[in-house]
């Protein structure tokens, strides 16, 4: 004859039980949860005379169509990028531009104002990728230290009843 033979759990194991399955949900949601939000940007920037886009992944915006526009909203040129993510100003345009409007696949529609790119860009602070890693680093680190003072229970050694 078989015997079946039953676990039993008592209440503190269940318990530790809960809290590590808390601790693992918790955790699954923080780091899991910002790779479904993996979007990127459009920017533009400029220089000699020639209109560059490229998504925050360093990767050309090819094909990508270029408007300027007036200060009305008239178009006044409309054209697309190169296979560089390149677009050449044009010398003499027609009417007085106001606005460059970029739009990419995806949905990614970013525009720069006329003198900036006649003046040239320069890189942004934050456009550095040394700067985006210590940043990352510091949130991750922050926001881990966060996490464990809550879920952590304050200690009976230094907060006595």
């Amino acid at each position: 004859m078989r015997t079946l033979n039953y676990v039993v759990f008592g209440k503190d194991t269940i318990l530790q039980m809960f809290e590590i399955l808390k601790r693992i949900f918790i955790f699954s949601i923080l780091f899991l949860l910002p790779s479904v939000a993996d979007a990127h940007g459009l920017y533009l920037s400029s220089e000699g005379g020639k209109l560059h886009a490229n998504f925050s992944d360093h990767s050309p915006a090819s094909g990508a169509v270029v408007t300027v526009v007036d200060e009305d909203g008239i178009v006044i040129v409309r054209n697309t990028m190169d296979e560089k993510g390149i677009w050449p100003l044009p010398k003499s345009p027609e009417g007085v531009p106001k606005f460059i409007i970029v739009e990419a696949t995806g949905g990614h529609l970013t525009r720069i104002v006329w003198q900036e790119v006649l003046h040239g860009t320069s890189k942004g602070f934050f456009d550095y990728f040394s700067v985006r890693i210590a940043i990352g680093i510091a949130v991750l680190c922050g926001g881990g230290f966060f996490i464990k003072r809550l879920l952590n229970p304050k200690s009976q050694i230094r907060n006595p009843k």
